[in-house]
């Protein structure tokens, strides 16, 4: 009989060991957490689609977007590392911004820049189209083709700075011109960009009127005929109004692409891949005549 129990005690050990659960799928799930000071349109839409097709299971994104009201709130939700494996961020550069950043990543949080730099914060990443180069082509565009006159640049962007850092470009390229004088009609509403272009497109000063963003795009355009038009969007639909020959300059930026990008540095983060530091530029497509 003793003989029988050690036997079957013993089988019932070794079957116990080959039962061991199994880890939980929960336990391999690392979250990151992006922040976007922004209303979600289509821009951002896209940029949400192209984020989560890149991050598998183990990745779990949270999106949030939030105003300046919310301000104090988020930088505490940011600044938990029991929370976070990987943060993305989007945010006008300013101080309140840049402390925030900081903040998180002294945390030992690693953080990626969406939209616009701030280089003077500890970010380890950023992703984004280079506005300030496509302002750079557009203002060489009009300095080239236009002898004289004055130029307008009708904007607004849902990504925070990128409006400052293309008009920085626009207006440095046409130092290669100084007979044209360059004017920003920066727009809180891009609706308001209609009337704007209505009044501009009879003003025999305006040589040229360029529309910077979709919306302000789709708005304006009501209004042709407009001198020397030139537009950059993000809808990849708006191609049609070059191929219509009512816009002379074409620039088209991808937030899918910007989505991509920004997962493939989250991912590399939030597994301790990453670099010290990592900028990305997304392409943006132009057409010019």
């Amino acid at each position: 009989m003793r003989r029988g129990g050690y036997w079957l005690s013993l089988v019932l050990l070794l079957t116990a060991c080959q039962r061991e659960p199994e880890p939980s799928p929960e336990q391999f799930q690392f979250p990151v957490g992006i922040f976007i000071q922004a209303r979600r349109n289509d821009f951002w839409e896209a940029f949400e689609t192209g984020l989560k097709s890149r991050l598998d299971a183990s990745i779990v994104p949270r999106i949030v977007y939030f105003d300046s009201a919310q301000r104090d709130s988020v930088a505490s939700q940011m600044a938990q590392p029991e929370a976070w494996r990987a943060l993305a961020f989007c945010a006008p550069s300013d101080a309140w911004a840049q402390n925030t950043v900081d903040r998180a990543v002294r945390e030992g949080i690693p953080l990626v820049l969406v939209g616009v730099d701030m280089r003077q914060s500890l970010r380890m990443g950023v992703v984004s189209t280079y506005y300030y180069d496509a302002g750079r082509k557009a203002g060489a565009w009009y300095a080239k083709r236009l002898p004289t006159g004055r130029i307008v640049v009708i904007a607004g962007h849902p990504v925070p700075g990128a409006v400052s850092e293309f008009w920085d470009g626009f207006r440095h390229s046409l130092l290669e011109n100084r007979r044209l004088r360059a004017e920003l009609i920066p727009l809180s509403d891009s609706a308001q960009a209609k009337v704007v272009a209505q009044q501009l497109k009879n003003n025999p000063t305006v040589r040229g009127v360029f529309l910077m963003g979709a919306e302000v795009t789709r708005y304006a355009m009501e209004a042709t005929p407009l001198p020397n038009p030139g537009i950059f969007t993000w809808r990849q639909d708006d191609e049609a109004w070059y191929h219509e020959r009512r816009c002379q300059l074409l620039l088209i930026e991808n937030p899918h692409e910007v989505g991509v990008r920004t997962a493939n540095l989250l991912r590399n983060l939030s597994l301790g891949r990453g670099k010290d530091l990592e900028i990305v530029y997304v392409p943006y497509r132009q057409r010019a005549r």
